[in-house]
């Protein structure tokens, strides 16, 4: 059973931006595949930290099934919560048998590469204005990003094999070209996480690792600086003009009221629901009532046409406040803290075999936080299923390495050790 799970894990990673719906085999695989636990009962030997990351999924979908419930949603309205609850048996199935750390480690690596390679094929080859991969370019540009970013969570883990270097320059290239593939998308909001993101990487490994540790992820750094630079600069890139027009869009509607933009929709939406959100503050408006809730400010005048155009609001947090009020936006956070929590405790308490995926977990948590700031993240699919299965797999694979500590014998990069 360890080879099939590590076998979806790579499936659900690898493919993820470059086939529609791509991590839907391996996430289908896990799936079905948590049945085996029926007919195998293996001890799964849960502790406290798996109910409780267990609980946040199941509570989730809990309340929101109750608040669509009360709303009278259509079926449709219920997927997406639903994912975290099927979430559930494919966790146990991890738990159970978890999957080859290379396995993830090379999956998130190839997945970023295809990314990367896949964006470029679209603007250099195919001539587009902005890279999309198979879904839209917010989503994409997000999602590269962060498999990008997890990548970086991998190194200490590279550094512990015996071929080190080219698990090293496997998971440098996903870095870089995840990065590439998100830079290429022109998505703005998936930018704001990549400085925290690297700054929480190089707090992780000085406290964890030292000096020498610290030299590696300057070097990093300034790599991935030189990258966005090199971006910035070359005329080709639509990078500087995405930002100067975001700094016009954002003083048109500052000084006129100008929604009809990008950034003047996302203002218009996010004022215009702080004023529809108290109207229905417990359990909210639900899709439907926003959506016409919405359209009578429009037809009063009291709000710009152009949000007309929206079912969401740009934000994760507001969209779950207005649609489904305080208990919704609780769930979200809940959603959201709840993991990060459990991952931050076992920075320190995991063990050193323990760390990329305790650091790869709250790089996961704090990119959701922050990317649900300007994208109604979990309204998409593919939000849902990379939050919802990453979780479950950084997390079985962190709890693998606690309970092998026999194997848990990556040194101190201190050391200089491999």
């Amino acid at each position: 059973m360890t080879c099939f799970t590590s076998f979806a894990v790579f499936l659900f990673l690898a493919p993820a931006l470059v086939l529609s719906s791509g991590f839907s085999f391996g996430a289908s695989l896990l799936f079905f595949g948590s049945a085996a636990l029926l007919r195998k009962r293996p001890a799964l030997a849960l502790e406290n930290n798996d109910r409780w990351l267990i609980g946040a999924l199941a509570l989730y979908f809990v309340i929101n099934a109750g608040v669509l419930a009360f709303h009278g949603a259509p079926l449709r309205e219920y997927d997406a919560p639903l994912r975290f609850l099927l979430a559930i048996p494919a966790l146990l199935l991890l738990l159970a048998y978890p999957p080859a750390p290379s396995a993830l480690w090379t999956g998130m690596a190839v997945g970023a590469i295809s990314a990367g390679l896949f964006a470029s094929w679209q603007q250099v080859i195919g001539g587009a204005d902005r890279a999309s991969g198979t879904t839209n370019p917010i989503q994409f540009g997000n999602i590269s990003l962060l498999l990008g970013i997890l990548c970086l969570a991998g190194l200490a883990w590279a550094l512990a094999q015996a071929h080190k270097l080219r698990w090293l320059l496997l998971l440098v290239a996903g870095a870089i070209l995840g990065m590439l593939g998100s830079l290429l998308t022109g998505s703005r909001g998936s930018w704001i996480a990549l400085p925290f993101c690297i700054g929480l990487l190089a707090i992780h490994h000085y406290s964890a690792h030292g000096k020498r540790s610290l030299r590696i992820g300057l070097l990093i750094l300034a790599g991935l600086t030189g990258l966005v630079t090199l971006a910035y600069a070359l005329p080709q890139s639509n990078l500087r003009a995405r930002i100067e027009r975001a700094e016009r869009e954002q003083q048109a509607y500052a000084n006129t009221g100008n929604a009809d933009s990008s950034v003047g929709a996302r203002l218009e939406m996010w004022r215009t629901g702080l004023i529809i959100a108290p109207e229905h503050l417990w359990l909210g408006w639900g899709k439907d009532g926003y959506v016409a809730r919405k359209h009578a400010l429009v037809q009063k005048g009291l709000a710009a046409p152009v949000i007309d155009d929206y079912n969401h609001l740009h934000n994760d947090y507001l969209d779950a406040l207005v649609k489904r009020g305080v208990a919704g936006l609780l769930a979200l956070l809940l959603l959201y803290l709840t993991p990060l929590l459990l991952f931050a405790r076992q920075l320190k308490r995991g063990g050193i075999a323990a760390q990329p995926y305790a650091i790869g977990g709250v790089l996961l948590c704090v990119s959701y936080i922050l990317f649900s700031l300007t994208q109604s993240f979990t309204t998409h699919n593919n939000g849902v299923m990379m939050l919802s299965f990453l979780i479950i797999m950084l997390w079985s694979s962190l709890r693998a390495r606690q309970r092998q500590p026999a194997r848990q014998t990556m040194p101190p990069l201190a050391d200089g050790a491999a």
